[in-house]
C-alpha cells in the first residue's frame, strides 16, 4: 500500500479550492461603452439589407394579440427605415412610458431583434442579446403614414377580436 503524504493533499486542496472560490468573483461582464447610439438600428437595417429570408412579426402588449407582418406591408416599415436621420437618436427620455404599447419582432437566421414602440413618439431597438443599452429614437418628426405606432395600430386594430 502506498503512503499518502497528507500536507502535499491539504495544500492541493486549499489551492485547489483557493482558484475555485476566487474565479467567481472575477466579473463575468464587463460595461463596455456602446460605439455609437444607433449601433443596434445600423445592425437591424444591415440584417434587413443582407438577409433575403426573415419573418417580422408585431405583439399587442395589452390584449397580447400576436400578428405575423405580411410582405405587402414591409414596405411601410422600409420607409419608417429609410426615413430615420442621425437626430432621430436620443438618450433614454424621462417619459418613456414604463411598458412599450407594442413590439416588432424580426426574425433572421442568426439573429433576432425587438423594436419597442411605446407610443407614438418614442420607440427603442435592442437585439434579443444585447450587450448595451438599446437604441432610443423619437420619431415626432417621421412622416405620419411611416410611424410604427400608427403602423401597429392598422395591424392590430383596438376594436378587432
Amino acid at each position: 500500500m502506498k503512503k499518502i503524504n497528507i500536507p502535499f493533499v491539504i495544500i492541493g486542496i486549499i489551492l485547489l479550492s483557493t482558484i475555485l472560490f476566487s474565479a467567481c468573483s472575477i466579473p463575468i461582464s464587463s460595461k463596455q461603452k456602446k460605439p455609437n447610439n444607433q449601433y443596434y438600428y445600423n445592425l437591424l437595417a444591415n440584417n434587413i439589407v443582407y438577409n433575403k429570408k426573415y419573418t417580422i412579426s408585431v405583439l399587442d402588449t395589452n390584449f397580447y394579440k400576436n400578428k405575423k407582418v405580411e410582405n405587402k406591408n414591409l414596405s411601410i416599415l422600409m420607409h419608417f427605415m429609410n426615413s430615420i436621420s442621425k437626430n432621430n437618436f436620443i438618450k433614454k427620455p424621462n417619459d418613456l412610458p414604463s411598458k412599450p404599447a407594442y413590439k416588432l419582432f424580426f426574425e433572421f437566421k442568426n439573429e433576432k431583434f425587438v423594436i419597442n414602440i411605446y407610443n407614438e413618439k418614442y420607440i427603442s431597438i435592442y437585439p434579443w442579446d444585447g450587450k448595451y443599452e438599446m437604441d432610443y429614437l423619437d420619431m415626432s418628426n417621421v412622416y405620419a403614414a411611416y410611424n410604427l405606432y400608427g403602423f401597429c395600430k392598422y395591424l392590430i386594430p383596438e376594436n378587432n377580436d
